[in-house]
């Protein structure tokens, strides 16, 4: 048989990249796992191929005998685009992923095959079921797959050199309860994992095809404490051995502050960022939503201890929680700067679907819509401690000022500055002739053609690093670049908020709505 299997093009968000990926030669920051995936767990007498409508156009009248689709919540309105073209033209069209393990009931009678949950079982079952002529149009794992036997995803089905990175995954689910997250209720708490033998032949594939960079897909990379640190000694190995020729990023809870010896591995093993869902700064918004983890110690010094290590910190921040009220949004600003975030992933408090959140606000009747899976744009829920305009408009101020150009630069040069020793191979104020052209590409981007405030905040930023810290030049200009990426998409998302803001005034005006 044939198999095509498609993935709808992104939405613009803060994790896109949009705005520099033509800079840098690339189409897309790096691919979705799910379609690789399941190719993988296709046996190999089937024919297989991957869309990702990132990196290239839709062919609607490919030759297949079955159409895959998957996406998130973001991807909803795609996704139904795209499957209905499909099927307008007589398609076979099945469809799984996050979107319809969390909504199933808005798929059904959309597609010919629906898959819920994970597929590691339901997918070469539901092949054999085709070729018999006997499919099913659910499928649903009676339970959570055993990912030790899981095969190798299929990355040499991606067109590798249009990606800045390519993703691996060792395990799925976490041990925490925060209440507005999905990943528990998609993959359980109980995390599962690959053994380390199954990551290090994927990394092995990813390197041959030529990846440096390799994002672990894991929503909580250390959520089998135990397990990850076998893996990072295997990973800090086989990079000494062959001279780091990749960096790792991942996701990690913030109690990884409070293990030494993992930071220490992590540092070894050459992950160079880590992306951590701090959410709050404020004590009682995060106890409220469960993220005990985060009240443990100091935020700002785990921070710092994290930084210490030489490995960056992104950090994911929202605001709009029962505890925040008006002075939310400078409390946010403030710890951001004084724990020397770069980069922070803000956006405001939604209630997804089938999460403990979303039935708790539903039966307090505050849930004003279904979500939307994009966060900076839109909240669903009904603030309690302040108005629906006072958080748009308080959310909008504080995106302003976290990328406008002095406190971004701040911040920055305070972590370039006090971070601790970087990671083996990650830096250097020396640079190839391929980093020389990229370089001189983006000086002409951003300082010649970025505007007088640009070109003074670039090169301010490369020189000071030059001065005081030399060996962190190359990330300086990293940092500069995606300074232009995020703050491009702020004022897009600006834009779509004072339109929101716009809206709520006038239903104050008018007397009605829930503004």
């Amino acid at each position: 048989m044939k198999i095509h299997l498609v993935t709808p093009k992104n939405p613009p968000s803060f994790w896109t990249y949009d705005q520099i990926l033509p800079l840098l030669g690339k189409k897309c920051i790096f691919p979705n796992l799910s379609m690789p995936t399941v190719a993988g767990l296709t046996p190999r007498e089937h024919e297989v191929t991957i869309c990702d409508e990132n990196v290239e156009e839709i062919d609607f009248d490919v030759d297949a005998d079955i159409i895959g689709v998957t996406g998130y919540i973001v991807h909803k309105n795609r996704m139904f685009e795209i499957i209905e073209e499909f099927r307008r033209r007589g398609r076979f069209v099945v469809v799984g992923g996050p979107f319809a393990s969390l909504c199933p009931e808005e798929l059904r009678g959309r597609c010919d095959v629906l898959f819920v949950e994970e597929a590691e079982e339901t997918w070469p079952r539901f092949l054999r079921d085709f070729e018999a002529g006997e499919w099913q149009g659910e499928y649903r794992a009676a339970e959570k797959p055993d990912l030790t036997t899981s095969a190798m995803p299929r990355f040499d089905l991606l067109h590798v050199d249009r990606y800045h990175a390519l993703t691996i995954q060792f395990a799925r689910g976490c041990p925490f309860h925060c209440e507005f997250c999905d990943i528990i209720v998609m993959y359980g708490r109980k995390p599962r994992a690959k053994s380390p033998a199954q990551v290090m032949a994927e990394i092995e594939e990813c390197h041959r095809l030529g990846a440096r960079q390799v994002f672990i897909v894991d929503d909580n990379f250390i959520g089998n404490r135990k397990l990850a640190k076998e893996l990072l000694r295997e990973i800090a190995a086989w990079g000494e051995k062959h001279g780091h020729p990749i960096s790792f990023n991942t996701e990690v809870s913030l109690n990884v502050a409070q293990d030494d010896e993992l930071l220490e591995l992590l540092q070894a093993a050459h992950f160079t960022t880590v992306f951590i869902g701090i959410e709050s700064p404020r004590k009682s918004s995060l106890q409220e939503t469960h993220k005990t983890q985060n009240v443990r110690g100091d935020l700002v010094e785990s921070v710092r201890k994290v930084q210490g290590y030489g490995i960056q910190v992104q950090a994911g921040m929202i605001v709009g929680f029962d505890h925040d009220d008006e002075t939310i949004f400078e409390e946010q600003l403030r710890f951001i700067q004084e724990a020397r975030i770069p980069v922070s992933m803000t956006g405001m408090l939604q209630a997804l679907p089938k999460t403990p959140l979303h039935e708790r606000v539903v039966a307090e009747g505050r849930l004003i819509a279904e979500s939307t899976g994009d966060q900076f744009v839109f909240s669903n829920i009904l603030p309690k401690a302040m108005s629906r305009l006072e958080l748009y408009r308080g959310y909008r101020r504080l995106l302003s000022q976290l990328y406008d150009f002095r406190h971004y630069r701040r911040r920055t040069i305070d972590f370039v500055l006090h971070r601790g020793p970087q990671v083996k191979g990650g830096g250097g104020a020396s640079v190839n002739t391929s980093e020389g052209i990229l370089f001189l590409r983006i000086l002409k981007e951003v300082v010649l053609k970025g505007g007088p405030r640009r070109a003074w905040f670039t090169l301010s930023l490369m020189f000071e690093t030059l001065l005081r810290r030399p060996s962190a030049f190359k990330e300086a200009v990293s940092f500069a670049v995606i300074h232009k990426a995020f703050q491009e998409y702020m004022e897009t998302l600006c834009g779509h908020l004072d339109f929101a803001i716009a809206q709520l005034e006038r239903e104050i005006e008018l007397g009605s709505g829930t503004a």
